[in-house]
Formats: structure tokens, C-alpha cells, sequence
């Protein structure tokens, strides 16, 4: 039996998004965080762009939000190989103090978004995940 070869994280290629045939709605919307504390990722605007998705992240910052800008998805998953509805994606936010990885998934209709944040150079903070959980507006 022929062993099963995993590819080098170096060795991968990034491929851009491919359009998507999977439904969308499930995903696109404003979507605000559930918790009233404050602080971390408060607001996500998804849209729809040529089958394609497109992110916009509000954070806490004081008494104001900060706006990370627009990203496109850079995958969409389905829940299982037979679904056509969309119900997760990633993407990658890369700002000026930190990388910022999100994995998002649609459940029960919430959107739960997980954030991987890799501060740069400087200062003292730890790298640090993060799991929130927001409903459409």
C-alpha cells in the first residue's frame, strides 16, 4: 500500500479563491458580537461580489471602532462534500502591529469566529487566540 505523502507548509502554493457554487446567504450580512463586554472584533460585514466573499472587521478601540479594512475570503467550506450551502471560510487580515488569521463557521444562526493573532516585532504582548460569537443584524 502506498503511504500517503503531506505537502511542507513551504512547499504549498497560496491559490487565490475560486468562485463559489455554494449558496452564500447564510453568510453574508452584518454581523455583531453577542457579548456586551467590549473590546476584541465588535462588528463583520460580509458581501457578496462576483460569487465571491468579501470581509470587513470593526474592532474595540476605547471608545471608538477601528476598521481593518476589506478582504476577500481566501476559502469557503460547506459543512460536509455533498452540501452546496456555504457555512465557513478563512481569510487572513495583515495589519501594521500584527497577522491576524480568522476562521469563521455559520451554526444555529450564529457566525462563530475564531482569530489567530501573531503580533509583530515589538513590545511584549503573547500571540493569542480568540473565539467570539455574533448575530445577524
Amino acid at each position: 500500500m502506498e503511504a500517503l505523502r503531506f505537502a511542507k507548509l513551504e512547499d504549498r502554493v497560496k491559490l487565490p479563491q475560486k468562485e463559489s457554487s455554494l449558496q452564500l446567504d447564510s453568510l453574508h450580512g452584518t454581523w455583531l458580537n453577542t457579548s456586551q463586554e467590549g473590546g476584541g472584533i465588535i462588528k463583520v460585514i460580509i458581501t457578496l461580489q462576483d460569487s465571491k466573499l468579501r470581509l470587513r472587521v470593526f474592532e474595540a478601540a476605547g471608545s471608538v471602532s477601528r476598521d481593518w479594512g476589506e478582504v476577500e475570503a481566501e476559502h469557503i467550506y460547506a459543512n460536509n462534500i455533498s452540501s452546496q450551502v456555504a457555512a465557513g471560510f478563512t481569510t487572513w487580515y495583515h495589519l501594521d502591529h500584527a497577522d491576524i488569521h480568522l476562521q469563521a463557521n455559520w451554526n444555529q444562526g450564529l457566525l462563530v469566529l475564531a482569530s489567530f493573532t501573531t503580533f509583530k516585532k515589538g513590545g511584549k504582548r503573547s500571540n493569542c487566540f480568540s473565539r467570539e460569537f455574533f448575530h445577524r443584524q
